[in-house]
């Protein structure tokens, strides 16, 4: 196993780069990964990892406790570790993953499924809260249009590893629209107007794709009219919206609660 000292390495700079571009992610099929957690959950859903680091404080424990036998690993300067961490402190362990193949619209989309579909969420936070909680009520699939880059650093962190278990496609809406009419799948546009129905006196107990907007502004009249029904979460006092992952996260509960 080799060990790096410094940050001119051609592993290390691999890392670096897929750490600060966007582009050179997609160009590369790549992204990375920081933490065992992550890591861990990688190796448990056959993620596809290229390369593995760790520090010199922790290599030891590290890599006797996992099989990285078709990976390359390094064991890496605790110096050079901090200077690679994205964290305000490092656990010292990090890794370059595969962007893995996702499924299309219809081979994702099933009769009576359960889905989210979000539009310019910007927020790498809120975005990866959303697939953490969706991920843990049960939901299908979440579509991502013109939101932030979802293999961003910050999002699969965020994520805590469900980005490796639930399908999560960056799509157009104009593909997934005709597969739900064609699956029964009802679509509901979560909205703050007063003519939505109240979420509560409304059935998300079929098929339902819901649509949730972007922080600041919504969802866009030319996207929440093309759904079939437009829902509304209720609120007391002066609150008149929430925060996209917590009205997400509501909705979410809603559409499973009874398959939990």
């Amino acid at each position: 196993m080799q060990s790096i000292t410094s940050k001119d390495n051609p592993a290390v700079k691999l890392y670096r780069k897929l750490s600060e571009n966007k582009k050179y992610r997609r160009e590369t099929g790549m992204f990375i990964l920081e933490g065992a957690r992550l890591i861990d959950d990688a190796i448990k859903e056959n993620a596809g990892l290229h390369t593995v680091f760790a520090a010199e404080k922790c290599a030891e424990d590290f890599f006797s406790k996992r099989n990285f036998s078709w990976t390359e690993c390094y064991i890496i300067s605790d110096e050079l570790a901090d200077k690679m961490s994205d964290t305000g402190t490092t656990q010292g362990v990090f890794a370059v993953c595969r962007i893995p193949q996702r499924s299309p619209a219809d081979k994702i989309i099933r009769r009576g499924g359960k889905y989210l579909l979000l539009y310019e969420v910007r927020d790498p936070g809120n975005l990866g809260t959303i697939i953490r909680t969706a991920d843990a009520v049960g939901m299908d699939g979440v579509f991502l249009s013109d939101c932030c880059e979802l293999y961003n650093p910050k999002v699969v962190r965020s994520t805590m590893g469900s980005i490796f278990r639930l399908n999560v496609s960056e799509i157009g809406f104009d593909e997934v629209f005709p597969v739900f009419a064609e699956m029964g799948v009802e679509t509901f546009a979560a909205v703050v107007d007063a003519d939505a129905v109240p979420l509560t006196e409304c059935d998300l107990s079929g098929g339902a794709a819901v649509l949730i907007g972007n922080e600041g502004n919504g969802l866009p009249y030319g996207i929440s009219n093309i759904c079939d029904k437009k829902i509304t979460i209720k609120m007391h006092g002066n609150i008149n919206s929430l925060n996209a992952a917590m009205a997400a996260g509501i909705i979410m509960w809603e559409c499973t609660k009874n398959g939990i």
